[in-house]
């Protein structure tokens, strides 16, 4: 084999550890106003696990895998009486007894394990449906409604919502 060659092929396989290391991210969108609303975060596979059930009461979960799930908002948003000012926000998931909330945190760029309370900002309530089939790897979407959206996390059989209206 050529000099050549065997570089191609160190580079390739370099880069694909690269990738395989980084994980699978996922990218969540809605157009606000002139801008657009932007979730980036993790997408983990359940593997035959039940993973929201073994979130402990009043533990966080960077809603997602490795880098903490982050919004953008370009926006003032408002998630029922809780409002958001526009900018970036790490996302985390608080369990509440049976019930789930969306917590807003000002740091961002961490480390889905490094949480600090003392960042949280607000919280919004969650609503929880059950699927009629399982969702293997963690997704979440913003969906379009009348003056704002839904933020919707799906995963195993469970669905998590929270509406959001574009502040005046």
């Amino acid at each position: 084999m050529n000099f050549k060659r065997a570089l191609g092929l160190l580079l390739c396989g370099v880069l694909a550890v690269s990738c395989f290391a980084q994980g699978v991210r996922g990218k969540a969108e809605l157009k606000a106003g002139a801008g657009v609303i932007t979730v980036d975060y993790g997408r983990p596979a359940l593997k035959g696990r039940d993973m929201l059930s073994q979130l402990k009461d009043g533990d966080f979960w960077r809603m997602g895998s490795n880098q903490a799930t982050t919004l953008n908002a370009p926006v003032d948003l408002a998630f029922g009486a809780t409002k958001i000012s526009k900018g970036a926000y790490s996302l985390w998931l608080q369990r509440s007894g049976d019930k789930f909330d969306l917590v807003f945190n000002s740091q961002t760029g961490q480390w889905g394990t490094m949480h600090d309370k003392s960042k949280d900002m607000a919280k919004a309530s969650m609503k929880q449906e059950n699927l009629p089939s399982p969702v293997e790897s963690f997704t979440i979407e913003l969906k379009a409604a009348p003056k704002g959206g839904v933020l919707l996390l799906t995963w195993g059989t469970t669905a998590l919502s929270a509406d959001f209206q574009f502040a005046q």
